[in-house]
């Protein structure tokens, strides 16, 4: 029969692939932490780990068990956390994955005005643009520009939100008039990412609006991105929530097409139930209900 205090100790070694670091970890021998393994290898009459002198990874049994570990984990940690729900009581950390724009002139600006609500949490906020080969090991909960196809996750719409053209106003003074797309590309200059920085379906949206564009300035990254539009090199493709709010920036007169955009909320299926995990929902929600520009999503 497995025993509890086995799978704590193998997923920490599944987690650090090393031993002696999964025992630091743990606040235990080095050879307590093998002499656990090899127990719950009797067990399960399974080989879990190949012994490499790489690190210890996991074979395909030890795949199969790592999924029912993590969740007798969130399975202790939920029946924790329930007895303690409001967020004056709740500790520990949640790691958000979101995109640059998101998490830097939303999520982190922003997390004052719902402090009172996730009160001793620790948030941490990892920036990404992609999320294609995101796995559910990496974050607690996600906001993605696309609706990925990820296993083991619940996802639902967040918010709904528009791209429009911003510029310094000193550089749209000396521009003409335009309201057509094949005007925008002989007249202004464009700021975007670079290629690969987005998934292809948003890294597209630009050449949605403007067939013909060929951006002149590029990052992977939208701070520099407004940066280099408030210091006049050109027209920056921004949710209006942002370019709203950014100072020393205007939308494009007389071209007001927008482009239509989403975020989608993505939890592992095991932290559904975790009290910390859920307050940073519901504050991720309270903040899209606040902010102009931002739309909340339907949950489909």
């Amino acid at each position: 029969m497995v025993d509890a205090d086995d799978l704590v100790i193998f997923l920490e070694v599944a987690r650090r692939g090393r031993l002696t670091e999964a025992a630091q970890q743990l606040g235990l021998n080095h050879t307590t932490v093998g002499r656990h393994i090899s127990q719950l290898e009797r067990s399960t009459e399974q080989r879990l780990f190949s012994r490499d002198p790489g690190g210890w990874v996991l074979t395909e049994a030890g795949v199969r068990l790592l999924s029912h570990a993590e969740a007798v984990e969130a399975a202790l940690i939920a029946a924790n956390e329930d007895c303690l729900r409001t967020g004056e009581h709740l500790t520990g950390t949640v790691r958000i994955v979101a995109p640059d724009g998101f998490g830097a002139h939303l999520l982190l600006p922003r997390l004052a005005d719902v402090k009172q609500f996730i009160g001793g949490l620790t948030v941490e906020v990892v920036t990404a643009n992609r999320h294609a080969s995101l796995t559910s090991r990496e974050f607690d909960l996600a906001v993605t520009i696309e609706r990925p196809e990820a296993r083991g996750v619940n996802v639902r719409r967040l918010a709904d939100y528009v791209l429009h053209f911003y510029g310094s106003p000193e550089y749209l003074r000396d521009k003409k008039p335009v309201s057509a797309p094949e005007e925008m590309a002989e007249e202004h200059s464009f700021i975007w990412y670079v290629d690969q920085a987005l998934g292809s379906e948003t890294f597209e949206a630009l050449y949605n609006l403007v067939p013909t564009a060929e951006p002149q300035y590029s990052s992977n990254n939208i701070t520099a991105q407004i940066g280099a539009a408030q210091h006049g090199l050109g027209l920056a493709l921004l949710p209006s929530y942002i370019g709203d709010a950014e100072p020393g920036l205007d939308r494009v007169p007389g071209f007001d097409v927008g482009f239509p955009r989403s975020y989608w909320l993505l939890v592992p299926s095991n932290f559904r139930r975790l009290a910390r995990v859920m307050t940073i929902a519901d504050a991720l929600e309270r903040l899209v209900g606040q902010t102009p520009g931002l739309t909340p999503g339907s949950g489909q």
